[in-house]
């Protein structure tokens, strides 16, 4: 859910970017399915052209995810985390020297990419500001606010329905919380009439408004 409003997909296609689509190669890995990981040795870039997948860090037995990556989201293979398939994912994925070369041959591409890279920075302030500003209670309030407004269904009685397709030990790692941890903060919220549980990664949201009570606040340090 890196929420780019730059689609890398639609920008290969352009005319004269045949080189670079070219560079790309199709790979498909199945639900549950480990993609890269920390120690991997492929130095490559990849573009999510459909499912999704989650990059995660795991100390021991903890883990906290990063991002949720979906269609038209780039991400890199050589970093310290973990990129696992959410469910049936596919990618496109070139080598980083290829498009080092693509870089320096189109000049329209670096721009692209200087872009892609700020939107990859403010996700990981906005990671940061979570976590050193807001409790988890606050941290689950804005993340689904923002999903209110980004894939939230209106419904005919009024309220919005949430199919985040998560289950609570990925919505927990998102948070940087336990399982529950996370429980508990949700019961809460449902028995306020914050939110209602609907299924397996479902939410129904009565008021999204509500979310922002205490949503704004940060934690004082």
């Amino acid at each position: 859910m890196m929420h780019s409003d730059i689609d890398l997909l639609r920008e290969l296609g352009r005319p004269g970017w045949e080189d670079l689509a070219r560079a790309f190669q199709t790979r498909i890995f199945a639900r549950k399915a480990p993609m890269f990981g920390p120690k991997e040795t492929h130095d490559a870039v990849f573009i999510v052209t459909g499912g999704r997948a989650r990059v995660y860090l795991a100390y021991d037995d903890k883990e906290f995810t990063l991002v949720i990556l979906e269609r038209g989201d780039v991400y890199s293979t050589h970093t310290r985390a973990y990129v696992a398939a959410l469910e049936e994912t596919s990618i496109l994925i070139s080598e980083t020297v290829q498009i080092r070369k693509q870089l320096l041959r189109i000049p329209e591409f670096t721009g692209t990419m200087v872009r892609v890279l700020g939107e990859v920075l403010r996700h990981s302030l906005g990671i940061i500001d979570n976590l050193a500003f807001r409790d988890v209670e606050n941290r689950l309030r804005c993340f689904l606010q923002f999903e209110c407004s980004r894939t939230g269904v209106a419904q005919p009685d009024g309220g919005v329905l949430l199919d985040l397709g998560l289950t609570t030990e990925h919505l927990a790692s998102m948070m940087g919380t336990t399982r529950q941890t996370l429980s508990t903060i949700m019961n809460g919220l449902a028995r306020g009439h914050i939110l209602e549980m609907r299924g397996r990664g479902t939410l129904f949201i009565p008021d999204p408004t509500a979310l922002t009570g205490e949503a704004g606040q940060q934690r004082s340090l």
